[in-house]
């Protein structure tokens, strides 16, 4: 049907009855792809057909989001709804949250008109995939970091850009968030260290970025491409600044007879914290400064995640020129990041760019400004496989 010979009156109908009982129609797309559409394609024209009165609101009360959804977090209101597949009357509701009545019926109102509750009658609420979704732990820690941090230097973008008078923001100290804690030119990772509780809410929020999401293992067969002819003595996986070591671990996993070692270099205290269990699965950890020289020479890979975002060129360059100290003809690095395309990029992509913008300062490259990155450090790059088409994942390629 062509796009002029549109039914509106029956597509409006249509997108009505999906609504009625939103979790049963997802449960019969029964796929994924077809899944992302629809809600990209629902997204798209919501904003397409709006006038400007509703362009003015959609953007002029997005500030209530957060707070509000916190609210509901905080005052245990979501994990209360969630806690049972059933409707809940609002004098259970208050007794259960504590929330007097009055207040109740206001939130509960809000809730409901921005789809974060379903109503059911007068009086009765019951939980959706959204309120279930805010009643999960790592979730609430993720909005709780968003408003103590992300949301700090956000809400101070504006006044910032214009005092570094519109200059390119990556590397510049302090940043958009930073400057709202006064603590001078201290890079924010230094502060992170420093305040254990904001280091907590940061991890949360990792995980629940990560959350569901492939692996470049999904996209890149690691047995096929880096581990033929290898024995017990080949380094096969040098996992640069891999905290904990999931992506170690997840090799191990997956390729459970591969002859080599897989080792894993970060801080002191990482290591030591994970070093011990990380040897019950056949890893080796190690201490190792990303701005010193690598130790380990001619591993079959060196592979570095979500460090490079955070950081302007000169820098990134010298971590490049540290760990290609190690590279041998055959060697590769394996950058785990973000490579944005020139045209179409995702949501979420773009957000994490400025995210990284506001937070530390950082970037989220496109595959130019990463082949002009590791040239300028005397690598070239090789190939990148995008692996995540949501986030604009990829795994970078490179080597000598």
């Amino acid at each position: 049907m062509a796009s002029n010979d549109t039914n509106y009156e029956a597509l409006a109908d249509q997108i009505k009855s999906i609504l009625k009982d939103p979790e049963s129609a997802t449960a019969k797309i029964g796929n994924e792809a077809t899944r992302r559409r629809l809600v990209e394609g629902g997204r798209k024209l919501s904003v397409a057909l709006e006038t400007n009165r509703e362009t003015l609101r959609r953007i002029g009360y997005a500030h209530l989001q957060l707070p509000f959804a916190l609210v509901g977090v905080e005052s245990k209101l979501f994990a209360t709804l969630a806690a049972e597949p059933r409707p809940f009357k609002i004098t259970e509701i208050s007794e259960k949250t504590g929330i007097h009545l009055n207040l109740l019926k206001r939130l509960l109102r809000y809730y409901e008109v921005t789809e974060v509750i379903a109503q059911i009658d007068d009086d009765t609420y019951q939980a959706t995939n959204i309120t279930r979704a805010l009643s999960n732990d790592d979730h609430a820690n993720s909005l709780r970091w968003t408003r103590r941090i992300t949301a700090h230097g956000a809400l101070n973008l504006p006044d910032w850009l214009e005092k570094i008078e519109y200059k390119d923001p990556v590397g510049i100290l302090p940043t958009a968030w930073s400057s709202t804690l006064n603590i001078a030119d201290k890079h924010p990772y230094a502060w992170l260290a420093n305040n254990p509780w904001a280091l907590e809410l940061a991890q949360a929020h990792m995980r629940v970025q990560r959350e569901g999401r492939p692996l470049f293992f999904d996209a890149l067969n690691f047995e096929e491409r880096f581990a033929q002819n290898t024995d017990s003595e080949t380094i096969l996986f040098v996992d640069i600044g891999g905290s904990t070591g999931p992506q170690s671990r997840e090799l191990r996993k997956r390729f459970p007879n591969l002859k080599g070692r897989v080792l894993l270099q970060d801080r002191p205290e990482v290591v030591a914290q994970a070093k011990e269990e990380l040897k019950t699965v056949g890893i080796e950890a190690e201490v190792h400064d990303i701005f010193t020289p690598q130790t380990v020479k001619g591993a079959r890979t060196y592979y570095l995640r979500n460090i490079f975002h955070a950081w302007g060129d000169p820098t990134c360059k010298q971590i490049l020129v540290n760990a290609k100290a190690g590279l041998t003809e055959d060697s590769v690095l394996l950058i785990d990041e973000i490579v944005l395309p020139e045209r179409d990029a995702t949501a979420q992509g773009a957000q994490h760019d400025v995210e990284v913008m506001i937070c530390v300062g950082g970037i989220e490259r496109t595959r130019d400004q990463w082949e002009k990155l590791l040239n300028s450090a005397g690598l070239q790059l090789r190939e990148v496989i995008n692996y995540d088409t949501d986030f604009e994942d990829s795994v970078v390629i490179a080597g000598l």
